[in-house]
């Protein structure tokens, strides 16, 4: 966006994504040292967002009867071309704009009509619009509409990737991929995450009291858009519960009779980013064998433990719940967020275990086995891979179930050149270990590896004296994780159970005790 403020032309820029994903932060942030006006519209008529307007552009360029007595849309953007001759690189930004087009639909003909007059270019004026109503931003891409072919930047912006979202809290990595599980990657979720308190702290205080900043989060942001808001909440709450098809949401959803019925809701669902459509990689053309997943990892978790007890949490139990209902279950939670993190991993990543980047990575399921991760990479060769969330470390077994199914499903069948991706929360086995080394196209992840990237460096821990409990309260010994520092499991600062992050720091002149 800044090298596209910085151009000298004109520019008319298109910003959109779902809420909360930090849309006008991003905007102010990039506009703060140039002149500019920003104006959020709200739900009024079109006269009064217009007055609205013309008062924030007297604040930020300073009064002027001429402004005054402006009645229309187009008067207003050519009156600001004109001051973007004497402020040249004028940015206008035009926040919520799909409320301004609801209370006025001819306003983008009106952009259009300004636009081709050629007005805004001697100042190089940079005109962006801005919304959360993913399908109206769209809309304005389309080719039936009066802005098609005018933009000089679109932007669609989604949610962080799990390693920027980790950096906004200081656990050891486990607990930083459990953090990214929970909250995502929306950037006003993770704001909200204080540095100084454990996850645990974080969840009660953020989702398990009556006045917590997201505890009703879900129903706002379908509240914001849709009218329909119990209808969509429950086929939310049938998907999160594990209806991933067609037949299954139906069976839950009592008030949607059929296939036909649900597709618009599924499909609006999906326009706002809060759910995905999967298809197996493996699927001929003509299957129609889809599923449906919650996109947003804190909509996920508030329907699998928030909705459940929110009567508990309005008389004050959050941190019961939390006792009772989430740590024993957090794991098996975990299972599928770890999974869509992992994809994540081999999406944007496989060129730091492999020889090139992904060209696509998706997932395989069939009727007698699935394969978390399978994918092509650029230069042609097929990954496969599995991904567990567990206490222990994964053994050769796992590789070799993976490699077995591999061989089964028809994605990739025919070409030799395949390469195998192990992700484990707690390591691998020393045998898998050996085995990866000396067996070419296999690689073993840990969530130290997954966070640091290509070419950095984990700090090493200290080594304790003696072994401690884990955030889960079972005595844990050490193990090596390929790639890793030889440290103990769990000896790191653990966000659940306090454990102090001393263990990083190492005495001066001292060397790291020797593994028992």
């Amino acid at each position: 966006m800044i090298e596209e403020l910085r151009t000298t032309k004109a520019s008319l820029g298109i910003i959109y994504g779902r809420r909360r994903i930090g849309k006008s932060t991003l905007i102010r942030e990039a506009i703060k040292n140039r002149p500019h006006v920003f104006y959020q519209a709200t739900r009024v008529t079109s006269s009064l967002n217009l007055e609205s307007f013309k008062a924030e552009i007297a604040h930020e360029l300073g009064a002027d009867d001429l402004l005054t007595g402006l009645t229309d849309w187009l008067a207003v953007f050519h009156y600001l071309a004109r001051a973007a001759e004497h402020n040249p690189g004028l940015t206008i930004a035009l926040d919520e704009f799909p409320y301004l087009v609801d209370a006025d639909p001819a306003l983008p003909s009106v952009i259009q009509k300004f636009w081709d007059s050629g007005a805004g270019r001697v100042g190089n004026l940079k005109l962006l619009l801005c919304g959360s109503m993913i399908a109206h931003m769209e809309e304005l891409l389309a080719e039936r509409n009066p802005l098609y072919g005018r933009k000089t930047l679109v932007l669609d912006l989604g949610p962080l990737s799990f390693r920027e979202a980790a950096q906004f809290v200081a656990y050891r990595p486990q607990d930083r991929l459990l953090t990214c599980g929970v909250f995502g990657g929306v950037p006003f979720y993770l704001e909200q995450l204080r540095r100084s308190e454990t996850l645990q702290s974080n969840i009660v205080r953020l989702l398990l009291t009556q006045t917590g900043s997201l505890v009703d989060e879900p129903i706002v942001l379908l509240q914001s858009e849709l009218r329909e808001v119990a209808r969509y909440a429950s086929i939310l709450a049938a998907i999160a519960d594990g209806c991933t098809k067609h037949g299954d949401i139906i069976g839950r959803v009592k008030e949607i009779s059929d296939s036909k019925a649900l597709g618009p809701y599924l499909e609006k669902l999906e326009r706002m980013r809060l759910i995905r459509i999967v298809r197996s990689l493996d699927a001929s053309p003509k299957e129609r064998d889809r599923r449906y997943f919650i996109a947003d990892p804190l909509i996920a978790f508030w329907y699998r433990f928030v909705r459940p007890n929110l009567s508990s949490i309005a008389q004050g139990f959050g941190g019961d719940v939390w006792r009772h209902q989430i740590a024993p279950r957090l794991d098996e939670f975990m299972g599928g967020a770890f999974e869509e993190i992992c994809r994540e991993h081999a999406r944007r990543f496989s060129q730091e275990n492999f020889a090139a980047p992904a060209q696509e990575v998706g997932r395989i399921w069939g009727a007698d086995f699935d394969i978390d991760i399978a994918g092509t990479l650029l230069d042609g060769s097929m990954i496969y891979g599995e991904c567990k969330w567990w206490k222990d470390p994964v053994g050769e077994n796992i590789l070799d179930q993976l490699i077995e199914r591999a061989s089964l499903t028809e994605y990739g069948r025919d070409n030799p050149k395949r390469q195998f991706i192990l992700y484990s929360r707690n390591g691998f086995t020393p045998a898998l270990r050996k085995r990866a080394t000396s067996q070419p196209g296999v690689a073993l992840c840990t969530p130290q590896s997954m966070l640091r990237g290509s070419g950095k460096r984990v700090r090493k821990p200290r080594q304790p004296s003696s072994v401690h409990a884990s955030s889960s309260g079972s005595l844990k010994g050490t193990v090596r994780t390929e790639g890793d520092v030889i440290a103990p499991v769990d000896a790191e600062w653990s966000a659940l159970s306090r454990d102090e992050d001393h263990l990083y720091r190492q005495p001066r002149g001292k060397s790291p005790g020797k593994k028992k």
